[in-house]
């Protein structure tokens, strides 16, 4: 299991919020229900994919107006057999596609002017780019100056949210090392490596249990997520196998990206997403070595 560095993560909180209350009362402001009177705090969600945003938040998505988006990657594999199994001989199509599902999703929760933008990086190859992510990333929390990011957890479900939760992890950072104020890292639950062979809506469990809020969803909050979700005709197979009883999210731990989340095979290990857990493990160590040479602290 991937080593959560405890005592280190209290100090990031305290370091983040003053003190655990006060980080706690952000990860409630910021996952409130849409219908809630709390303020919400100043928000970015860093994801994977265009529609992880909406597994993430899609009940209470009408609430980040405010918020910055970021894509890593443009949701089209570079190898073309997800754009030919979608029906698109050209795998620019099929990017076309996915980009414009994700503004039909953006403008049915209303949020038709939020400010957002896209890495481009391929799908499927995040890991493979975890340094430049992670130097693209920083001038967008420069910019924007968040109270709190949303993202993925370490959890070996896909790659490249993996890829993803090092990058945010690590622009974070670089971030405070320039004298930036440190953001409090959110992340919602996704898909992993579940006792039934594929968990999703809980995050597996952890040493150093973080602060985290469950929220069950009302008939018609399962409604609007399910009106949004159905924007990304592409991949209904996909999100199928999603459940829609609750959103989940947590404070994030520090994780130890050079050790897998979890013994034994990971998610993805199991499907053609050209990646190990070991090689990633080793890819991580790698663009640590990156970031530090070029941040002087090598």
């Amino acid at each position: 299991m991937a080593a959560l560095l405890c005592s280190r993560a209290s100090e990031l909180l305290v370091g983040t919020a003053q003190s655990i209350s006060v980080a706690e009362d952000l990860l409630r402001r910021a996952t409130a229900p849409e219908s809630a009177d709390a303020a919400m705090p100043l928000a970015m969600v860093v994801v994977a994919h265009p529609d992880d945003e909406t597994i993430a938040l899609g009940a209470r998505m009408g609430r980040f107006h405010e918020a910055h988006f970021v894509h890593i990657t443009d949701g089209a594999p570079r190898n073309g057999e997800d754009s030919r199994s979608h029906g698109f001989s050209e795998l620019g199509d099929y990017r076309q596609a996915r980009a414009q599902e994700l503004a039909q999703m953006f403008a049915m929760a209303g949020l038709y002017l939020v400010s957002r933008s896209s890495l481009n990086f391929p799908d499927q190859e995040a890991s493979l780019n975890l340094a430049e992510i992670t130097r693209q990333l920083v001038p967008h929390i420069e910019h924007h100056q968040p109270d709190v990011i949303f993202t993925h957890p370490y959890e070996g479900g896909h790659p490249d949210h993996d890829a993803c939760a090092f990058a945010v992890h690590h622009a974070v950072e670089l971030y405070r090392e320039r004298g930036g104020k440190r953001p409090l890292i959110l992340e919602a639950t996704f898909y992993n490596a579940g006792p039934k062979g594929f968990g999703s809506g809980k995050f597996l469990d952890a040493q150093g249990a973080m602060p985290k809020v469950r929220y069950e969803l009302s008939p018609v909050e399962r409604q609007r997520k399910h009106a949004l979700i159905a924007c990304f005709t592409t991949q209904q197979d996909t999100l199928k196998g999603f459940q829609d009883a609750t959103e989940q999210y947590r404070i994030a731990p520090v994780y130890d990206f050079s050790s897998k989340p979890h013994e034994g095979e990971v998610l993805y290990e199991r499907y053609p997403w050209g990646m190990k857990s070991d090689r990633f493990c080793k890819l991580a160590v790698e663009a640590e070595m990156r970031l530090n040479e070029g941040n002087g602290t090598g």
